[in-house]
């Protein structure tokens, strides 16, 4: 029943229960005329009875008052003429118990008859008896006679020997109501009729106004079937209505064209946004609250590896790289739960577990209430990029050949130190170191020997020193050592003696067993004591390596023992 009523039109279903609801008001109504009508047939019947068997208590009057009524044969012609009046069925008299006792029984038929005729005379009151026989129908009136002093002129307390207000006895009259229930069943006939053609005419009346009404709404069910089954928005047709249809419907049909017309501006937009979003360069990985992934473009997987169906319901933790800490990932965050967005630079780690750098920037995206929607994470391979710039950085700071830093680097260093041994009030220590006896080796043994034992040179004088001090090739065979944050001068003395030390061990090449000896000339300036800028430095440096040189080779001499 359920699903019959579900596939009905609304049409339909407006329509069945106003015609159930117009069925049952018609049958109330047919049903209360009807019995206005019966009832008010039934009171004139009433009264046509009671104004009979008040005539017949008016001729018994009569006959007492002339003396006639001790006849009995006078009261069977008065109650025969009367009872020849149209619609009488019956008419009779009864004699109360009183009359009897004084005047006689009287006739048979004027004896009490039936319980309506005791009932009567007991309470004195009229009574009334309708039979619908289909066939005969009748109605039987009993009105009692009241004794009285002066009843219509006449003191019946003369004749009769009762008290006043007794009964002396009652008139029965019962009436043919045929023609009455003939008139009634002829009205219900009328009214059934033209409560039929009533229900037909309120029918069609219903149906159209229904029809008319839902009309726009059918406009729209067939719009929307045709936007469905067209599956796109721009197919849409606005309804148009005519001048003055401003009603409920009217008014729900020009908000759906508006709405209808905001979506397919939206759908464009959509389109558009989604186009962008597929053949975006840039890889995109969206988030839900918990930072799980719903949603990756192509470019995520072409720079990734990873499929869409690998990481959906995945965290992005899957691709870190292991290069940047937690206080890196805590910095990141607070950034992008705080300010709703960072950007910067990471290091992932793509599906066949290769090292990709990656620029990135990420955004947060929340609800009205200020919770988390999703997250949008855009970002691009700047790998080859990344390399590029080392490379360069590394070509213009750092020495080719031994990957010891160069003059340019060199210099920004002893600038630095300076700058901290200024703050932390700490010596600085700097020194010039020149190979003895390598422009021999080199000429004797060819430039690529000659590479070979600089190479050499760099490492053992890396080994003499600490993480922090900074190891430098100026250029040909000269070195340089930065000793920052010094808490004692002597550690410049032992560094110094090591380096001296290191470089007087002989020097061994490929395919060549025989031990090479070179040396090397130290000149160590300290700052302050000996100058408090980077030239003054560089300067007394120089000096007092030369100075070592002079004094025989294979020594460190510092600059305040140079003689400057």
């Amino acid at each position: 029943m359920k699903n019959w009523w579900q596939s009905l039109c609304i049409g339909v279903k407006l329509n069945i229960p106003i015609q159930v609801i117009l069925v049952i008001l018609l049958s109330f109504a047919h049903f209360w005329v009807m019995e206005h009508i019966k009832g008010e047939i039934l009171d004139g019947a009433r009264r046509r009875a009671t104004v009979s068997a008040d005539g017949v208590i008016n001729g018994m009057n009569m006959l007492m008052l002339t003396g006639m009524i001790s006849d009995p044969e006078n009261r069977r012609v008065f109650i025969k003429k009367m009872a020849a009046s149209n619609d009488v069925k019956e008419l009779r008299i009864i004699r109360a118990r009183q009359v009897q006792d004084q005047f006689g029984p009287g006739l048979s038929e004027e004896q009490v008859r039936d319980d309506m005729d005791r009932r009567v005379m007991d309470s004195r009151q009229p009574g009334f008896l309708l039979t619908e026989d289909r066939n005969a129908p009748s109605l039987r009136t009993v009105v009692p006679f009241i004794a009285s002093t002066n009843f219509r002129g006449t003191n019946c307390l003369t004749c009769h020997h009762v008290e006043a207000g007794s009964v002396n006895g009652a008139a029965s009259i019962t009436i043919d109501m045929t023609d009455d229930f003939n008139a009634i069943r002829r009205t219900q006939r009328k009214l059934w009729l033209g409560q039929i053609a009533l229900q037909i005419l309120l029918f069609f009346s219903t149906s159209w106004l229904i029809r008319r009404f839902i009309r726009p709404i059918v406009k729209l069910q067939s719009a929307m079937e045709s936007t469905q089954l067209s599956g796109n928005m721009e197919t849409f047709v606005p309804i148009a209505l005519k001048q003055g249809d401003q009603d409920e419907i009217g008014k729900l049909t020009c908000a759906f064209n508006r709405m209808s017309v905001a979506l397919c501006n939206s759908e464009q937009s959509m389109r558009l946004a989604a186009s962008i979003y597929q053949s975006n360069a840039n890889a995109i990985v969206v988030t839900d609250e918990n930072n799980l992934i719903v949603d990756v473009n192509p470019a995520f997987t072409r720079i990734t590896g990873y499929t869409r169906d690998e990481v959906l319901g995945k965290n992005p933790r899957l691709m870190q790289s292991g290069r940047h800490d937690i206080k890196f990932y805590r910095k990141m965050w607070r950034a992008i739960l705080d300010e709703g967005h960072w950007q910067g630079e990471i290091w992932d780690r793509r599906r066949d577990g290769e090292l990709y750098a990656k620029a990135a920037n990420i955004i947060v995206l929340r609800h009205k209430d200020g919770s988390v929607y999703r997250h949008v994470a855009q970002f691009s391979d700047i790998t080859e990029k990344k390399q590029k710039d080392e490379l360069i950085h590394w070509q213009a700071n750092y020495d080719p050949l031994t990957n010891l830093p160069n003059r340019r680097l060199f210099q920004d260093r002893l600038g630095q130190a300076i700058k901290l041994a200024h703050r932390t009030t700490l010596p600085l220590a700097l020194l010039f170191i020149d190979l003895d006896y390598f422009k021999e080796i080199n000429d004797t043994l060819g430039h690529a020997n000659g590479d070979a034992l600089l190479m050499e040179v760099a490492r053992r004088i890396s080994n003499c020193v600490r993480e922090a001090d900074t190891v430098a090739r100026l250029g040909g065979d000269e070195f340089t050592v930065i000793l920052p944050e010094l808490g004692d001068t002597s550690h410049t003395r032992r560094i110094a003696e090591h380096i001296v030390e290191k470089m007087a061990q002989p020097f061994f090449f490929v395919n060549d067993e025989t031990g090479y000896h070179i040396s090397a000339s130290i000149g160590i300036a300290l700052y302050p004591d000996d100058a408090s800028d980077l030239p003054g430095l560089l300067k007394c440096a120089d000096k007092a390596m030369y100075a070592a040189k002079a004094a025989g080779r294979n020594r460190f001499i510092y600059a305040s023992e140079s003689g400057q």
